[in-house]
């Protein structure tokens, strides 16, 4: 028996990376998963070994920056499934641009995925499901630098933080209905985004486990906030960073 066995997961940004690796670990705990990314398709990876592991999927493309488009997500699969019992926010982006040369798209892009599209998701889901059946477990992936900013990522790292304000905002308003609402921050991890820069190997220096994180550690972390053992946990920031921030 799995931890989920019965229960639907939406995991955003699954298609590839750090959203690929949770939604897996989920499917492994025994959920059957909703695949969201742009241009994610039945046949793409995720959907196929998840399908490989005995679970159901559905996939959507949907643009997390429209918020009619996130609400006809949510309605599609509660008319299929019935029901969102773990939403995990992951979508997001990462562009690096200095202070001085953010334009007005850059911000608003970079806020509209990270900090809009995490919180209109949320609602959604909330709304039209966790509320109506007494239940939820809501994770939202933050950052080590939306606690401590690195240069060049003024924008992100400010959307992220404000993840980490919306986290505990829906934990406080949601909890009377058992919908737990908690964070997870990492740090440099293994992902195609990171492994393509150089900036990592400077990073090894400074990160006490010296070691990046691998993707599959933030799947296990989201896992945990997610399993109904440790239901009180609510409103929690968990870092999984190799001890680069510790607070």
């Amino acid at each position: 028996m799995g931890m989920f066995d019965g229960k639907v997961a939406l995991i955003t940004g699954s298609a590839q990376g750090i959203g690929q690796a949770i939604a897996l670990k989920f499917a492994e705990n025994g959920a059957d998963v909703v695949v969201h990314g742009i241009g994610a398709t039945a046949d793409c990876k995720t959907c196929k070994d998840i399908e490989a592991l005995g679970r159901k999927t559905l996939v959507y493309d949907t643009d997390i920056t429209d918020v009619k488009a996130v609400n006809a997500m949510v309605d599609d699969v509660i008319a299929k499934w019935g029901k969102i019992d773990i939403l995990v926010n992951n979508a997001g982006i990462y562009p690096a641009v200095l202070c001085v040369d953010v334009d007005e798209a850059h911000f608003d892009k970079v806020v509209d995925v990270n900090l809009k599209g995490t919180f209109f998701t949320t609602q959604a889901v909330v709304k039209k499901s966790m509320i109506p059946n007494n239940y939820g477990r809501i994770v939202s992936i933050s950052s080590c630098d939306g606690k401590c900013p690195a240069s060049g990522v003024a924008i992100y790292s400010a959307a992220k933080a404000g993840v980490i304000s919306l986290v505990k905002s829906f934990a406080l308003e949601m909890a009377e209905y058992d919908i737990n609402s908690n964070c997870v921050a990492p740090g440099w991890v293994e992902s195609e985004t990171v492994l393509a820069g150089d900036r990592w190997k400077d990073a090894l220096k400074i990160i006490p486990s010296r070691r990046l994180g691998k993707l599959s550690e933030i799947g296990e972390a989201c896992c945990f906030l997610c399993n109904d053992n440790v239901s009180y946990i609510n409103g929690e920031v968990l870092d999984v960073n190799g001890a680069i921030i510790m607070d």
